[in-house]
């Protein structure tokens, strides 16, 4: 699947990825762990908005 981690990583190194990291994890483009290794941060797994 393109682009792949390497390629990510490439790109937030640059200050260059769009969309935004969470993208690519949600996309299966890239795991929580390497979003971790990435950006330093857990992913967060998003969640449904409430309703009212």
């Amino acid at each position: 699947m393109f682009p792949d981690y390497e390629t990510i990583k490439m790109l937030y190194g640059w200050g260059a990825l769009t969309p935004s990291a969470e993208w690519y994890v949600v996309n299966g483009m890239m795991t929580a762990d390497q979003y971790k290794e990435l950006t330093g941060e857990d992913y967060a797994t998003p969640t449904p908005a409430a309703t009212e």
